[in-house]
This record gives C-alpha cells, sequence and structure tokens, in this order.
C-alpha cells in the first residue's frame, strides 16, 4: 500500500468519526429535552412497608458491575430492603476473578464506568483489573452498599414459589432466602471453559492454570510454558508472560489468527487528572465523543457499509510492517473477516512472538502428555506449565432455575438461549436479567447497556407498585417475536457472515450474544416500560 492510500484510509477513517460525534452530540441534546427533562419518574421514591422479615423486596446475584449498579439506583430511590450475593469476598465481578498478568478492557476507561460516577483519576487510557476493582470497591463505599452485600455466598438453585408469589433462592450451605424479584447480575464471563476434545488432561504431571483463575503461587522461572488460545486473554497475558516472569521458552497455541490492533495504552497525565477533576464537564464531553465514535463501528459490523473494508486494509499495513517473517505472516494473518471475531488492542503482541524463545504452534493439539503437548501433525512439545487462555463458558446456564409450575429455565434454553430484550424470560415471573442473551457488544461499551436495562427494571417495578401488581411475567409470543426479529437481523452482520466461529455463538450457531445495531437504539428501546407485553399474575390486594 502506498503512502497516500494509507493517508486517504486515515482520512476517510477521521471524517466517518467526525461525523458520527457530531450527529451524535446533537442526538444528545434531542435525547436531554425529551427523555430527561420530562422523566416523571426521576424523582420516584419507592414506599416502605411492614413486610414478612424473612422476605426482602429483591435480591440481587452477583455484586459486579451490573449487580452493585442495580443496588444503587434502588438505594436512590429510596429502596433499602434489598440483598446482594455474591460468591466471591470482594465486588467486582468479572473484574476481581481476572487477575491473570496483563489483564485490562479493551474499552476507552472514559467510556468504561457508569455514567453517574465519572472516574477523572484513571492512569490509562485502557483501564488495568486492578483499577476496574478498586473503582467498584471505591461505589460500593460511597454508596453503602457494603451492608448489603452476603460475600462467600454461592447461589445453587432458584425457584418460584406460585403459592407465595415470590422468588426463594438457596445458597450452597443449604440456606433459603426469599424475595419478590429476582435479579440476575452474575454475568457471562465468570466461569472458565476448557477444552473438551484434547485428551490427556489427567496425565500431565506440572502444573496448570487458566487465565480466569489466575494461580499467583505458580513459579514461572526458567520453565517451559504453553499457552493454549490467542483471543484477548491471552494477548493480553502472553507479553507479560514472557518479560517479566523470566520463562525459559514459551509455545504459544494458536486455533485461529485473531485481528489485532496496535494501539498503545497511553498513560493519563496528571494535568488531564486535574482538568477532568476540576472541569467535569470537559471529560464528560471526551466521554461523548469517544462513545460516537465507536458507535459508528456498527456501520460496518451490523450494516456492511464499504466502510467495512477501510479498518482491516489499515490493521493489514500496520501488521506487514510489523511481522516480516513469511511463515509467520500466513500464521498470523486472519482468514475471516475483520470484526468477526472479537477485535483485540495490543501493542506488543507481534513482537513478542518474534522472539528467539517464543515459538507460534497453529497445527491442532491432540493430547496432553505427562510432560509435553503432542500436535495432529506428531510434533511433541516439552513443557512444564500450562496456561489455557480458552475463554468462559457462556452458553450454559450456571444456576438451576425453575418459573412457573416448576418450568426449568435449563430446558426451555436447551435449543436456544433467549430473553424478551435481554431482561425477562417467559414462564419466570418477577425475574429481570442484567446483560442477558443478545445484549453483549462487539463495539462498544456494555455499561451503556447495563444502565439502559437498570431503566427499564425500575420502570418496571415503578409501573408494578403504582397499579399494585405483586407478579407479572412477558408474553411468550411477544418474547418469541422479538428473538425472531433479533436473529433475523443478525443473520446479515459480520458476527455471522465473516467466516469464523466465535463465542458470540452457541454450538449450533446461533449468535446469543451480540446485540445486533446501535446501543442507542437499545437504550431508546428500553426507556419506557412496555406493560401490554406482560401478563399480570397476581395483585397486592389478592
Amino acid at each position: 500500500m502506498s503512502k497516500w492510500q494509507f493517508r486517504m484510509l486515515i482520512f476517510i477513517s477521521y471524517l466517518t468519526w467526525t461525523i458520527s460525534v457530531i450527529l451524535g452530540l446533537i442526538g444528545y441534546i434531542f435525547h436531554w429535552f425529551i427523555f430527561d427533562l420530562f422523566d416523571k419518574n426521576k424523582n420516584f421514591k419507592f414506599q416502605s412497608k411492614n413486610e414478612n422479615e424473612d422476605e426482602h423486596y429483591a435480591i440481587i446475584i452477583g455484586a459486579g458491575f451490573s449487580g452493585l449498579g442495580m443496588g444503587i439506583k434502588f438505594k436512590e430511590m429510596n429502596m433499602h430492603k434489598f440483598l446482594i450475593l455474591e460468591r466471591h469476598s470482594h465486588v467486582g465481578g468479572t473484574w476481581y476473578a481476572n487477575r491473570y498478568p496483563g489483564c485490562q478492557v479493551d474499552v476507552p476507561s472514559n467510556l468504561y464506568s457508569y455514567s453517574f460516577e465519572i472516574n477523572p483519576k484513571w492512569s490509562h487510557q485502557y483501564s488495568r483489573q486492578n483499577e476496574l476493582w478498586e473503582y467498584l470497591e471505591k461505589c460500593t463505599d460511597k454508596y453503602q452498599l457494603r451492608s448489603h452485600i452476603q460475600f462467600n455466598t454461592t447461589v445453587i438453585q432458584c425457584d418460584w414459589l406460585d403459592d407465595r408469589q415470590l422468588w426463594r433462592v438457596t445458597t450452597v450451605d443449604k440456606k433459603s432466602y426469599y424475595a419478590r424479584f429476582l435479579i440476575g447480575a452474575y454475568g457471562i464471563l465468570s466461569n472458565a471453559s476448557y477444552p473438551k476434545h484434547i485428551e490427556g488432561f489427567e496425565s500431565f504431571q506440572g502444573e496448570m492454570c487458566h487465565t480466569a483463575e489466575w494461580n499467583d503461587k505458580i513459579n514461572f522461572q526458567g520453565k517451559r510454558v504453553a499457552v493454549i488460545g490467542t483471543g484477548s486473554s491471552a494477548i493480553q497475558c502472553i507479553p507479560q508472560l514472557h518479560k517479566h516472569f523470566g520463562i525459559s521458552h514459551l509455545y504459544v497455541f494458536q486455533r485461529t489468527p485473531p485481528w489485532v490492533i496496535a494501539i498503545e495504552n497511553r498513560t493519563i497525565t496528571q494535568f488531564e487528572k486535574k482538568l477532568f477533576t476540576k472541569f467535569p464537564l470537559i471529560q464528560r464531553f471526551l466521554r461523548a465523543c469517544l462513545y460516537w465514535r465507536l458507535e459508528s463501528t456498527v456501520l460496518s459490523f451490523v450494516y456492511r457499509l464499504p466502510l467495512r473494508f477501510i479498518a482491516p486494509k489499515l490493521v493489514r499495513a500496520i501488521f506487514f510492517y510489523q511481522v516480516k517473517d513469511p511463515i509467520l505472516q500466513k500464521k498470523l494473518l486472519p482468514t475471516s473477516d475483520y470484526g468477526c471475531k472479537r477485535v483485540i488492542l495490543s501493542s506488543d503482541w507481534y513482537s513478542t512472538l518474534q522472539q528467539s524463545n517464543v515459538t507460534l504452534v497453529s497445527n491442532r493439539i491432540k493430547q496432553i502428555e505427562s510432560h509435553s503437548i503432542v500436535t495432529y501433525d506428531g510434533d511433541e512439545y516439552p513443557v512444564d506449565i500450562i496456561v489455557w487462555a480458552t475463554g468462559f463458558r457462556v452458553h450454559s446456564l450456571h444456576i438451576p432455575m425453575f418459573g412457573i409450575q416448576g418450568q426449568s429455565l435449563e430446558k426451555q434454553w436447551s435449543q436456544t438461549v433467549q430473553a424478551y430484550r435481554g431482561v425477562t424470560v417467559p414462564q419466570f415471573p418477577n425475574m429481570f436479567l442484567l446483560l442477558g442473551p443478545n445484549t453483549g457488544l462487539g463495539h462498544n461499551s456494555v455499561l451503556v447497556m447495563i444502565e439502559a436495562q437498570l431503566k427499564y427494571i425500575l420502570e418496571a417495578l415503578i409501573y408494578m407498585q403504582e397499579k399494585k401488581i405483586r407478579a407479572m411475567v412477558v408474553k411468550e409470543n411477544v418474547s418469541d417475536k422479538f428473538n425472531e426479529e433479533i436473529q433475523s437481523k443478525l443473520k446479515k452482520t459480520v458476527w455471522q457472515v465473516g467466516g469464523c466461529h466465535s463465542w458470540y455463538q452457541d454450538p449450533k450457531g446461533n449468535n446469543t450474544t451480540i446485540w445486533p445495531g446501535f446501543t442507542w437504539t437499545y437504550d431508546l428501546l428500553l426507556r419506557k416500560f412496555d406493560y401490554q407485553n406482560y401478563d399480570v399474575l397476581s395483585t397486592i390486594d389478592q
């Protein structure tokens, strides 16, 4: 690619971002005027009543961004009789559990926070795990949520009790908790996944750990280490292992090469931190600009406009500049469309793979031996430690749930995982999911989706209180129609036609993870509670 072509592509990219930002900022003004200025429920306060001592208003499962956000909104609206059950010893969810070297967010820090709790003191453009965890710890204390959280409490089953019209939540210590409403905020990036097709797990005599279950006690010094997987976790972890852990040799086992953008994680200057602290409106403006810039990606990923050819051309040009070896180029150049799998950010991935004590293995693993890994082409690689960077179990139900007349959610989702607007499920009254099916993102911050869902849930609860409704459930035909439309739209997106199979898809090829559109359309969709699409099961007077 010539220099003028490269510059032209960059110019078009910046022009697209600029137009998106300008139109988006104009849209913000209309959004504020139409929705926020005249929001009749913004000062609503829940009425506290003397109910049964053992009955909570709501039980929230999970103390990550979603669960804490729900708790904050409850307290803002004068609802204090709720309980947050968290299986770990601290808040943070995935940002407490995932502590592997190099763990960080791949969305700009300025966007990866609550809109009502902007942080002016991020240290880097893309926040590291410890900072995100500390941010959630501070939110927990600021909004006085700690007294509502029960730590080290693993939920093992949830049952809707038809006779009492409420939920019973059972924990691993056989205790039962009761609530009118159940909020599932346990997330999908929480349970480690191991490949089922590789034999010999139990025969390996060295040490093993998963990036989602990192073991700080393992000594990597002078060891031969294998990292299996080249997704986001692996690409963040591998350069750090190579630089700082004194490894003698590193084997990287790759199934399919990802798209990797070379972006330096810039340090935020002290001047910027002071500026954001003194003038928070400046930070909010920059946050809005970042948001609308990322939203423009939908034009490529979802609507498949010709703009989709620009980013991969730029990334390829930089790739060939960074990787000169033809054999390595062949192994590392993606064959699927840009965006089909999650695009990964790293400034040191390719340079690490070109080190003399690093070997990239692109042949499939056949089995694990006592001190080695064997691939299908017959090659054997001696290793002392195996690090599994093989993602999460995102398509299985981790907590057994039973709805009306004992209806099993696992059975209901046996064909495909789905929910109405990603929040409610037929046959499961008074249950709300946060970041449920098809509300994940491949282009922007999921905090936008979480806050839209929080608003929708609160609107539903306000409606139920005003109408004296005790229990209601989404209509099955409404949910089915919504999900048919979602899957129909997804069929035309890069995630389904881009030539890859990713963790966004279930084993049958259905995309049950990604929202196929702009996040602002989802926000508008959830602005008002659509009570007409729900059946009332009982009222408070009954």
